[in-house]
């Protein structure tokens, strides 16, 4: 065998090692934390008589919990749950994809065990993160290796294993679905850059693909750019079944900078003798053709036979007849342009419409098509991180953190246009340059906007970077000698990969042998006796709890109790019962509510932020005033003022929560415990 496939093979066994090795580290970091955590006179054992683990993110909840009960009822899809928004629940839209995934890990691992299937789902979850993510990275390094070299390969699959908010997307403590999207969305970007971006070469100028250090990005056959473009549809179609709004983008994106190249081609390209690209507008059709094909099938696999409407937060057919008319306008503009047959300006202006009509129903048309764009779900957005600026999300230093997550690839956006001047690049150079690049400067935008988006700016970077990488290899070999420069930057990339690796380490050690408390462990597993012991009360399963949407998740999972208000978007009824309730200053308003849900107690932490923040939620404004006068105000901090038919119940309080110590010094319970009183039509006519 060839020692650079022997070299390509052992990284990416080491790769996959590595990621196994994280994986188990964090569920023993994880595990060990939680030892030192113990009832108050009872240091010699954990505070938890439950197995059930913490997970670092509220999403793996609900995965876990929807997987546990297809195994429980058979059912292979959960369309309503009763997991929040008491008495009636609600409807559940999002993929069953990671569901799925944790159903047949915890099923595989229940017949290798012999654990019972509701515990085999749950200690597997730890493991599909880490599977994808050795999927995408050694698929990925293997499409680079025949295309780029084995270089950039290398750079490629070490940068990629170890960028800190790629691995959180597929962290093994959060199984949920940001790793399926980020991988769909880079896979299919990844296929089209590597399928030519639609220009393609005659099969007798073609190089045979030979495995070597370094690559010129050639030109396929027209055949082979087909499969990639197949290949690439079908990625998508996934990535919109995973996630339609986030796919959606990547679609978008795709389009417009395939567009950009046919209408800004520069006349003429420093190709190799005898090569005379073609530009083949059909491979566009194949893309939107399998792509919207695929999204329609798992779109009749989530639904049939009963379908939900207009829901455009999810996959939906009309995604997929946008993605036709987008591909039908790209083969028309682009072979108009490229071939000098101008095309039926009526038909080409249809399908143009066609592609437009799903951006403006998003923007335009009614909230209840796309709850995101209804004000209580965009006020809620301010207070998740995840959708803060990434300065506000991060704060500290902006450049440090920057160069934390992102290390020296960002610098790459620098030299990009001036390696795309024509006379310095192939046109398939040109081409994959100014898409990855396009790419980098979107996402590095929605980046500022919304911290959530950072890993798709980082693999974004990481492509510009690889594909840089070969051009200046090819500009180094074509002056006759490599020099020593270029030998730093190669070794810099490769360095800063084990400078992230260590980032990673240090912060599972952290974990693993620290006595300071980490407040994402030690609140959850405060939160975790608080519902435990809650639950174990709730012996008729009559509780109804009103509280943050923080504590929905854990008050389901470990105690069975449902709470009113959680993050997501299928339950805006839940969160606009909770911001009437929390911001009410008419107690007959929020006792209204309390009626209609059958709310049995009230749950809040002792800061005045949750009610400043439900009365923003409920008016749209910041109003310090407004905030003390409301309900949740004066739960908080006047309790003389609260109507009759609620009070604090410490006594409860003390029995959820009693003492508890960490490595040995105290830790107390931080969540307020208030009971409605079930005489409360009496109490409130004044009788005591």
């Amino acid at each position: 065998m060839d020692k650079r496939r022997i070299i390509f093979w052992s990284c990416s066994l080491a790769v996959a090692a590595c990621l196994v090795a994280f994986a188990h580290r964090w569920d023993r970091a994880i595990r060990s934390y939680e030892l030192r955590f113990a009832a108050a006179g009872e240091t010699e054992k954990a505070a938890s008589e439950s197995e059930g683990r913490i997970f670092l993110d509220n999403d793996a909840y609900y995965w876990v919990g929807y997987a546990r009960e297809m195994a429980k009822t058979g059912k292979w899809r959960i369309r309503h749950t009763y997991f929040d928004n008491p008495p009636d629940g609600r409807p559940a839209h999002w993929s069953q994809s990671v569901s799925w995934l944790l159903l047949l890990t915890g099923s595989l691992r229940h017949i290798v065990t012999g654990e019972t299937l509701h515990a085999a789902v749950e200690n597997a979850a730890i493991w599909i993160g880490p599977l994808q993510y050795v999927i995408l990275i050694v698929g990925s390094g293997l499409l680079l290796c025949g295309r780029l070299g084995l270089v950039p390969a290398l750079v490629w699959m070490l940068n990629l294993a170890t960028i800190l908010s790629v691995g959180w997307s597929f962290h093994p403590m959060r199984p949920d679905h940001h790793g399926l999207q980020l991988g769909f969305f880079l896979s299919s970007l990844l296929c089209l850059i590597l399928g030519g971006l639609g220009w393609t070469a005659a099969p007798s100028v073609v190089k045979a693909p030979a495995l070597s250090w370094f690559r010129a990005l050639d030109l396929p056959d027209k055949r082979r750019a087909r499969r990639f473009f197949i290949a690439s549809g079908v990625l998508g179609g996934l990535g919109l079944w995973t996630g339609a709004s986030v796919q959606l983008f990547g679609v978008g994106l795709s389009a417009a900078g395939a567009l950009l190249l046919v209408l800004f081609m520069p006349s003429s390209f420093s190709e190799s003798p005898g090569v005379r690209p073609v530009y083949e507008p059909s491979l566009w059709r194949w893309w939107a053709v399998t792509g919207a094909g695929t999204a329609l099938l798992f779109y009749w696999i989530e639904y049939a036979p009963a379908f939900p409407g207009m829901r455009l937060e999810v996959n939906h057919p009309l995604h997929a007849v946008s993605w036709l008319c987008v591909g039908e306008a790209l083969v028309r503009l682009s072979a108009g342009k490229t071939r000098g047959r101008p095309s039926n300006p009526l038909l080409t202006g249809l399908f143009c419409l066609g592609a437009a009509l799903l951006p403006a129903l998003l923007a335009f048309g009614p909230t209840g098509w796309h709850a995101m764009r209804d004000p209580l779900m965009q006020r809620l957005h301010r207070f998740i991180d995840e959708f803060r600026p990434y300065r506000a999300a991060y704060p500290g230093a902006c450049w440090r953190n920057a160069f934390r997550d992102f290390g020296l690839l960002p610098l790459f956006l620098v030299p990009a246009p001036w390696l795309a001047r024509e006379e310095r690049s192939t046109l398939h150079e040109w081409a994959a340059l100014w898409m990855a690049f396009l790419a980098s400067l979107v996402y590095a935008a929605l980046t500022l906007w919304q911290a959530r988006w950072m890993n798709f700016f980082a693999v974004s970077s990481l492509l510009l970077a690889v594909i840089t990488l070969a051009i200046l290899w090819r500009h180094q070999i074509r002056k006759g000698r490599v020099t020593a420069w270029f030998y730093v930057l190669v070794a810099a990339l490769v360095g800063q990969s084990a400078w992230f690796l260590g980032l990673q380490f240090r912060d599972i050690h952290v974990r693993d042998i620290s006595r300071v408390r980490v407040g994402e462990l030690i609140s959850p597993m405060l939160q975790r006796q608080f519902a435990e012991k809650l639950g174990a009360m709730d012996t008729n399963h009559a509780f109804r709890v009103m509280g943050g949407p923080h504590m929905a998740a854990r008050l389901q999972y470990y105690g069975h109790v449902p709470s009113v208000a959680s993050y997501y978007w299928e339950n805006l009824e839940g969160l606009r019962a909770a911001a009437d309730f929390f911001a009410a200053e008419n107690d007959e308003a929020a006792l209204r509510v309390v009626e209609e849900r059958g709310i049995t107690h009230v749950v809040l932490p002792p800061s005045a932020d949750i009610a400043r923040m439900f009365y923003y939620i409920k008016n749209g404004y910041f109003s310090e005033a407004g905030a003390r006068d409301s309900l949740a105000g004066r739960l908080l901090a006047r309790p003389e003022a609260l109507p009759r038919w609620i009070r604090r119940d410490m006594a409860l309080e003390r029995a959820l929560q009693p003492g508890y110590r960490f490595a040995g010094e105290p830790v107390f319970g931080t969540l307020l415990m208030f009971t409605i009183r079930q005489d409360r039509f009496s109490a409130d006519a004044g009788e005591p």
